[in-house]
């Protein structure tokens, strides 16, 4: 089994995108679940192999998005603490799959495990709203995990969290950050007491914490990494793709596999892989202790049962394909196309049931000029003109008369009537201009483009390493957007360590001035 969210290009879809490679895969059933708000924004995806096909699944953490749905997992916890639009945006975004097994624990007992694949929303420091959004989506999936395990069954909650947790989980720490980012409070909370960081702030003093309900209980999960190698330094599943990060490790843990403590005592082993390229994220691999009981028949959501992958087809685009037992507009047409010439018989039924039509388009034809007829006849024979006819100089005529003078140049020698001695004086003073006219149409627009695309300067060398530096651009709104700057070349890293970025920055615009004033 394994899950993908939007932090890899996997399941970067809308329902109306999916392909069938990806949805179908041999060995696997898969399950899916997409943004509602806007294309390839999120989702996220659980494939389970056939030796583990769930009993049941669901889409989101509450009952709207599964109500038309079967074998849906149930055990929604009390949901006074939300409005009924709240719910439906905080599962507008395809940021939940769960699916349900059947397992035998390594003590030989059987019972229900729910896992819960997530993609946590990411916060936006400049959209106030998003942040309030993030801290409901952990409160909601917190009610529902805790409601799951109420009912009995063990809990998995998997994917990207979008945070981090304890300080060792980050290159470059800020203290007070982790004390007070709101994430890490809640994250704090929703773990066992034997993977708290007590340095991070309690949630209950702070007045109206959002990412918690009045019947959160917390403390039900163990951070399986965390209870596997609690030391383990450098477990980083997260870089930035910007600055190169991942090649000195200057990341952070974003992605757990958080299980319910009465089952992490049968975790076998728990590693990130970042040697798994592909996204700006890696993936986690938990293994534990026993085996699945496969259900027989597939859950309903599963991807299988789409109509897409049923042989109906549901896409836009099925309604501007040709149907293969549509009416032919012609005779010629249709044996053209299906391969085959019709009957004597079939064609003069055809022209009989098509003869109003028939007789209504030679009487338009009729009423044209002829020399639109003409055109209209051969329109469908000429070729497009390439287009670089657009750009050539039309060719002149050989044979004309100059009015003007009175003399008639028809009788002039053709270019191919010189011999190899004789020079047609006409064709020499003609090319001459044309040449002149080049050279100086060429020249002047090369002097246009210089002065209008001068081009950055040449590239500084970086203080620490005496490199080449690089250009960047400013991409965030803001005062400085659009603007360009150089820094080193190197992967973002520590400042510790010298094989890592230094610190020089320069701006485009500050080298250009002073370049004009040393002039």
């Amino acid at each position: 089994m394994f899950t993908r969210n939007k932090s890899h290009p996997l399941v970067s879809y809308r329902c109306d995108q999916l392909d069938e490679p990806t949805a179908i895969v041999d060995g696997y059933n898969s399950y899916f679940s997409f943004s509602r708000k806007r294309s390839g924004y999120s989702g996220v995806a659980t494939f389970c192999r056939d030796s583990a096909t769930p009993f049941k699944s669901e889409e989101g953490l509450h009952s709207s998005l599964s109500m038309k749905n079967e074998n849906v997992v149930g055990c929604y916890g009390k949901i006074q603490d939300f409005t009924e639009d709240e719910l439906e945006s905080l599962d507008a975004e395809g940021r939940t799959i769960i699916t349900q097994h059947k397992i035998r624990k390594k003590s030989g007992d059987e019972g229900d495990l729910a896992i819960i694949n997530v993609y946590c929303p990411r916060v936006d420091p400049e959209r106030e709203d998003r942040q309030v959004y993030q801290l409901r989506f952990y409160a909601l999936l917190q009610m529902r995990a805790e409601a799951l395990l109420n009912s009995g069954s063990h809990v998995i909650v998997l994917g990207d969290i979008n945070t981090t947790h304890k300080e060792i989980d980050h290159c470059d720490p800020d203290d007070e950050c982790f004390i007070r980012k709101p994430s890490r409070i809640w994250l704090n909370q929703f773990l066992w007491d034997q993977d708290k960081d007590p340095e991070i702030q309690d949630f209950r003093t702070i007045e109206g914490f959002q990412a918690v309900t009045s019947t959160a209980k917390g403390g039900c999960f163990s951070d399986t990494l965390r209870y596997l190698y609690p030391d383990k330094k450098e477990a980083y599943t997260n870089w930035c793709s910007l600055t190169g990060a991942r090649a000195t490790n200057y990341g952070r843990r974003l992605d757990y596999i958080f299980t319910d403590i009465g089952l992490v005592c049968d975790s076998k082993d728990c590693v990130v892989m970042p040697e798994v390229e592909g996204s700006d994220h890696c993936p986690c691999k938990a293994v534990f202790h026993g085996n699945f009981i496969p259900s027989v028949k597939c859950p309903s959501l599963c991807s299988k049962s789409m109509p897409e992958f049923l042989g109906k087809q549901q896409k836009l685009s099925s309604f501007f394909v040709k149907r293969s037992d549509s009416q032919p507009s012609s005779i010629k047409e249709s044996e053209e196309e299906d391969g085959f010439s019709s009957s004597q018989e079939e064609k003069q039924k055809y022209i009989s049931n098509n003869k109003s039509s028939f007789k209504r388009e030679n009487s338009i034809a009729s009423k044209l000029p002829s020399a639109k007829r003409q055109k209209n006849d051969q329109g469908s024979l000429s070729k497009q003109a390439s287009l670089k006819n657009f750009f050539s100089i039309p060719k002149s005529n050989v044979h004309t008369n100059d009015r003007s003078s009175g003399k008639d140049t028809s009788q002039e020698k053709k270019p191919e009537e010189f011999s190899k001695g004789e020079i047609n004086p006409k064709m020499a003073n003609d090319n001459t201009t044309k040449t002149e006219t080049k050279t100086v149409t060429s020249g002047s627009s090369a002097q246009a483009w210089k002065q209008l695309l001068k081009g950055p300067p040449t590239a500084p060398l970086c203080k620490g390493h005496k490199e080449p530096c690089v250009l960047r651009t400013v991409k965030k709104d803001g005062p400085n957007k659009g603007k360009q700057f150089f820094v080193c070349n190197r992967p973002e890293g520590h400042s510790s360590n010298p094989e890592a970025r230094c610190d020089v920055f320069i701006w485009v615009d500050k080298m250009k001035n002073d370049s004009k004033t040393k002039k």
